[in-house]
């Protein structure tokens, strides 16, 4: 009988440590099955949300593109960009976020795609009563003008810019905003600059309105070239998935 126990133990002990891997993975299916959120925020010309309810732009586009040719079945929210790196930093689910700068510090936390698309060097959208010119170097507009630019908080401006935004001994205004709130505090004299691709700072301006006369854009003098931007995920999604994707991004390429 003790025999009989021992081994009817043993057996229970194996079943269980079959058992629960594939618990395991029936939690994880009905998610898989459902597709990723794609996340976005409306920001042309980027992304933007058209009549038929679906997203297009400049990085929108391709990802959605992507993401049909590599199978992966997703749905698009609209989501400020904080939020957005909680998802994918700290929640549950999968999650990618649309047009997202690479770095160190988010790499570490989550994945990157192949690139979307590369921006075209930052410049600085500034009023015209701001002492910035063209041609002056980052450091010397820091050292302008520091404490009068507008920054977003959470967000990468590139490596160089920003160093100097950390290195600046009177700190930058800091928002949560979005690109037009942003450009409505501008126009309001709250903030006398703010770091823009030009691609974008065309969209502003004519944003702006009878506003844009008060506006210009000012490009520097060692600005190196634009950055890239990616899907940026949570490490939720499975790799093979991301695998197809960046394939897929690099068929468009060609």
């Amino acid at each position: 009988m003790k025999g009989l126990r021992v081994r009817a133990s043993a057996l229970a002990g194996a079943m269980l440590g079959w058992l629960l891997p594939a618990f395991s993975l029936l939690a994880q299916a009905p998610a898989r099955a459902q597709g990723l959120t794609l996340h976005y925020q409306e920001r042309a010309p980027y992304s933007w949300l058209q009549a038929d309810g679906s997203v297009a732009g400049l990085v929108a586009t391709p990802a959605s593109q992507a993401l049909k040719d590599a199978g992966v079945a997703f749905v698009w929210a609209r989501t400020p960009s904080q939020r957005q790196l909680a998802l994918i930093q700290e929640g549950e689910g999968l999650h990618c976020g649309l047009g997202w700068f690479r770095n160190p510090e988010r790499a570490a936390l989550g994945k990157f795609s192949r690139p979307l698309y590369r921006d075209r060097a930052f410049a600085a959208l500034a009023r015209s009563d701001s002492p910035l010119k063209p041609g002056l170097s980052m450091a010397q507009a820091m050292a302008l003008a520091g404490d009068s630019l507008l920054v977003k908080e959470g967000y990468s401006y590139g490596p160089q810019f920003d160093r100097l935004l950390a290195a600046q001994s009177q700190p930058a205004q800091k928002t949560s905003a979005e690109p037009s709130q942003m450009l409505r505090m501008l126009l309001a004299g709250r903030a006398g600059w703010m770091i823009v691709a030009p691609e974008e700072s065309r969209q502003l301006q004519h944003e702006a309105g009878p506003g844009a006369a008060m506006l210009s854009e000012v490009a520097f003098s060692d600005m190196p070239p634009g950055q890239t931007r990616h899907l940026y995920c949570n490490r939720a999604v499975p790799d093979a998935w991301l695998q197809r994707i960046d394939q897929a991004l690099a068929a468009q390429a060609r």
